[in-house]
């Protein structure tokens, strides 16, 4: 692939790489180079930022999740 020189079409490419690792990120498989190159995005970079709270937010609320009966358990 061609590198652009268009600096806000090379930031929405790296953004979309980033995210598409954030999960892969948060569970530690990735290889350390490309877990290193995430969290400098992710520092300097507030969309993914929020997205990455978000992520956190939401894998710790199904956590939560896990202790509480489903519907069928509970009849």
């Amino acid at each position: 692939m061609a590198r652009t020189l268009n600096p806000m079409k090379r930031h929405r490419e790296r953004c979309r790489r980033v995210r598409a690792q954030m999960s892969e990120s948060l569970d530690g498989e990735l290889d350390e180079q490309v877990a290193r190159a995430v969290e400098r995005h992710v520092r300097w970079c507030p969309e993914c930022r929020r997205m990455l709270a978000s992520l956190k937010g939401t894998i710790a609320a199904l956590r939560n999740l896990g202790d509480q009966p489903t519907p069928a358990e509970e009849r």
